[in-house]
């Protein structure tokens, strides 16, 4: 139906004359589904929703100090103990222990029962404002038909969660207390092993120890000294010992020599005691240039000369004295006697002392070699030395982080036993529901108004399309191409004016009260819920 015609538009007055034409095709459908409505809102069942809203608290002692041992994110163990508290054992207690859909028991399985009862509660997380992934509270919510009913069966929810929430965080925290400690002992264990493999390490290959090195080195470097002074020693004493026999190879030449001059005539001790005396401090200067003047060498013959001087001024003493009575010829005067005896036994002392020397520089030498073989051997004790050592420190640090995950494990057990650790408590309690929450009876029937008035439009609308009724001179033009002459009205008779005015009446009768019946019924369900 087009909405203009060439020099014939159409007015609002056509539309409201197709409307008025049409009222029963438009405003039945309406008053139908609207009391349809109605009585669908009433006889749908009702059913009372009880909510309780349970705060997820934090532990009472700041992390900083107890850190806790159940760390599993809030939104999955929730998950976890929503499932465990819907599960067919448990909903089935309840459903028996509160007596619930006694009407439905004769139609229903235990199954759908509970599947039925699962689909009444609901649980409902409520996050953090300004942080979506972190949980602060969660509602419970349960349907049914009896409110008393409804607000017992959410306060038996909420205490299951709540006493859930204990025992699930309790248990958890407990078991991971038990699995430390049970590593920690493994670990422990470990240690020793290794503790000991180190210890028999270290006694199995003391001094030869990476450790060892510079001690050892210091030693060779004392051995080194100690040797290098023996030498020196060897070497005085081998000139030493070479000075005293050519010492005594001259006071026997000497002493030859006197015993064979001109058979009984002696030398002259005096002599002989110049000759030794010059002998010895030529010796002394030696030494002086070489050691100090507190050396044992030079201290020995500053005593021999003085010795010797003293032996010269007894001589001195008595020059007419010849020698003595029972002295035989060949025999050598007593300073060279005495001289000679003591140039014997220094020699005697020397030679002993060159010995031990060479003795001490062969143990020397051989603490040096076994000192040096234990250097060469540093590199290899020390790569497996490292081994053993990497070994006991990576036992040693599992050890030490599982004591300290224990001890804090510990303290996170007895903070959740004295139930002071994350828990759940009530904020709104379970309510007794005053008003149905299901139906919405208001909705639905705006619902049945909203679908009779697009229904009646529909109907009207496609009448209007399908009536080739002339009702207007606008309708003639479409099929008479002639103009309009002259307009007749409708004639009506006195009988027919009358029906026609009762007809109107009863008419606007019927609007008015099904009308009112609407309002009325939209008032009364707004104020009954």
């Amino acid at each position: 139906m087009e909405d203009t015609f060439e020099g014939n538009p159409v007015r609002w007055q056509d539309y409201w004359a197709m409307m008025v034409r049409r009222r029963w095709w438009l405003m039945g459908p309406l008053f139908l589904c609207g009391f349809v409505a109605f009585g669908v809102a009433h006889i749908w069942p009702e059913q009372y929703r009880s909510e309780a809203l349970i705060l997820v608290e934090q532990q009472k002692v700041p992390e900083l100090y107890v850190t806790p041992n159940v760390v599993s994110d809030l939104q999955d163990r929730l998950q976890g103990m929503t499932q465990q508290i819907m599960s067919h054992t448990r909903l089935q207690q309840l459903i028996a222990q509160f007596g619930l859909y006694p009407t439905l028991r004769q139609r229903m399985t235990g199954d759908e029962l509970v599947d039925k009862m699962r689909a009444d509660i609901r649980i409902e997380l409520v996050q953090a404002p300004r942080r979506q992934d972190e949980l602060t509270a969660f509602h419970i919510y349960f349907s049914y038909s009896s409110a008393q009913i409804a607000q017992q069966i959410t306060n038996a929810l909420t205490s299951l969660f709540i006493d859930e929430n204990l025992q699930a965080r309790g248990e958890q925290s407990v078991s991971t207390t038990s699995f430390l400690e049970n590593q920690l002992e493994e670990a422990r264990q470990d240690l020793a092993q290794q503790e000991q493999r180190l210890r028999e390490y270290k006694i199995r290959f003391i001094g030869e120890l990476p450790e060892q090195g510079p001690s050892m080195l210091q030693m060779l470097g004392s051995l080194q000294a100690q040797l290098d002074a023996n030498t020196a020693a060897i070497e005085r004493a081998e000139q030493q010992r070479i000075y005293l026999e050519s010492m005594r190879s001259e006071y026997q030449a000497m002493q030859e020599s006197l015993g064979s001059a001109d058979g009984n005539v002696a030398a002259s001790p005096v002599a002989v005691a110049d000759t030794a005396i010059r002998d010895l401090r030529k010796q002394l200067t030696e030494l002086e240039a070489k050691y100090t003047s507190r050396h044992p060498d030079v201290d020995k013959l500053k005593d021999q000369i003085a010795g010797w001087e003293e032996s010269r001024k007894q001589l001195e003493q008595k020059p007419d004295s010849g020698p003595p009575a029972d002295v035989s010829p060949g025999t050598a005067s007593p300073p060279q006697s005495v001289a000679l005896a003591e140039v014997d036994g220094q020699l005697k002392v020397t030679k002993l002392g060159i010995e031990n020397y060479q003795q001490e520089a062969k143990k020397l030498r051989a603490r040096m070699d076994d000192l040096e073989h234990r250097l060469n051997l540093t590199p290899l004790r020390e790569q497996q030395l490292a081994e053993v050592t990497r070994n006991y420190d990576n036992s040693r640090q599992n050890y030490q982080s599982l004591l300290q995950k224990k001890l804090q494990s510990t303290l996170a057990t007895n903070l959740e036993k004295r139930q002071q650790g994350e828990q759940f408590r009530i904020i709104d309690p379970p309510n007794l529901p005053l008003k149905p929450s299901e139906p919405n009876r208001l909705q639905i029937i705006t619902i049945g108004w909203a679908l009779g008035l697009g229904v009646g439009l529909g109907l009207t609308v496609l009448l209007a399309m399908i009536d080739e009724t002339i009702h207007n001179e606008r309708n003639l033009l479409e099929f008479v191409q002639a103009p309009v002459l002259v307009h007749v009205p409708v004639i009506r008779s006195r009988w027919e004016r009358i029906r026609r005015r009762v007809y109107q009446v009863c008419e606007a009768t019927a609007a008015v009260l099904l009308l009112a019946a609407s309002v009325g019924i939209g008032i009364y369900t707004y104020l009954v819920g």
